[in-house]
């Protein structure tokens, strides 16, 4: 017969890694602050302006005469570590270039993407 004390040990280390494991998941989606940019400039535009270059480097060189420069991915640059992530779904970011703002989505860390669910301007 087994050890009604295992049981329970092991039914409250079971709930406590289930905890941890909606615990990091929440972290890992939770609404982060950060800035829009591309993926060439990456952390040169977390800081206002320079919408004109983010939109250029969004289209390519060929709106400014210079085909040889290619079109660059939408990034997200979070404010806490100023790491890059890359917008998986970058209609959702496209009317805020260069612009300091509140993402929730999914942050996928193995492969550095962001797939935004809700963008709205962060409160300065």
């Amino acid at each position: 017969m087994p050890n009604p004390s295992r049981i329970i040990l092991a039914s409250l280390l079971g709930c406590a890694l289930v905890a941890l494991g909606s615990l990091s998941a929440k972290q890992k989606n939770a609404p982060r602050s950060g800035w829009i940019s591309d993926e060439a400039c990456g952390t040169q535009h977390a800081k206002p302006g320079r919408a004109d270059c983010v939109q250029k480097c969004w289209r390519g060189g060929a709106s400014v005469g210079h085909p040889e420069w290619k079109p660059q991915r939408a990034v997200f640059v979070a404010d806490a570590d100023q790491v890059i992530w890359i917008v998986d779904n970058p209609e959702a970011v496209k009317d805020f270039p260069a612009a300091h703002i509140l993402l929730a989505g999914q942050f996928d860390p193995a492969k550095k993407t962001v797939h935004a669910e809700k963008v709205t301007p962060a409160a300065d």
